[in-house]
This record gives C-alpha cells, sequence and structure tokens, in this order.
C-alpha cells in the first residue's frame, strides 16, 4: 500500500501496540517480518513503513526478551564454598644458547 503522508510522530508505535499480539502470534508461527508488514497492511492495520516497522521489531525484543530462562537464586555467602583458585607460574622464556649475531659483523653464509 502506497501512503503518500507520513505518520504523525510515535503514530507507528501506536499501531504496532494496536496490533502487538497479532504481530507476536504471527512471529511464533515463524512468519518473517516482511510477510507480517504485507499482510498487516493489506489489511488496513498498519499503515507504517516496513522500516518503521522492523525497526520497531528489533526494539520491542530489545526491551522484552522472548522466553529467557528464569535465574537462579543466589546461594547465600555463609553455604558457598571457599573459592579455589588455581595457582599459576609466570611464563619462562629461555633464550636460546645461540644468539643472533651483529648483522654489522656476521658473514652472510653464516646465518642460514
Amino acid at each position: 500500500m502506497l501512503h503518500s503522508e507520513r505518520l504523525r510522530k510515535q503514530m507507528a508505535k501506536i499501531q504496532y501496540k494496536a496490533c502487538k499480539e497479532t504481530i507476536e502470534s504471527m512471529l511464533a508461527q515463524d512468519f518473517n517480518p516482511k510477510l507480517i508488514h504485507e499482510k498487516l497492511t493489506a489489511a488496513g492495520l498498519i499503515t507504517m513503513a516496513y522500516t518503521s516497522f522492523t525497526q520497531i521489531l528489533r526494539n520491542a525484543e530489545r526491551t522484552f526478551p522472548a522466553a529467557k530462562p528464569p535465574k537462579a537464586a543466589p546461594v547465600p555467602v555463609e553455604n558457598r564454598p571457599p573459592a579455589v583458585r588455581p595457582q599459576r607460574q609466570p611464563g619462562i622464556i629461555k633464550a636460546e644458547s645461540k644468539t643472533f649475531p651483529d648483522p654489522r659483523t656476521m658473514n652472510p653464509n653464516d646465518s642460514y
């Protein structure tokens, strides 16, 4: 649907909220956002541009993530086992016994 007049500020969000349940049910059925936008505009439920629709969808996912597992209750401090940290040794780099010769005085045939 081609719409020559721009929506007023925040009207796209209002249209999204009015169709939120329909949009969420279509997303649960694995409809892609392009198809959802086409169906809703064909039905006359929304008049926003596709870019506005996808931007609102991204923001909705960020604010209300889908199906996050509940967090486990934290273990009280007095019941925690003591933290055991592995002992780490500093990395020791051993130089070769044969050091690189001075390039000003070395023989080029000896470098290989």
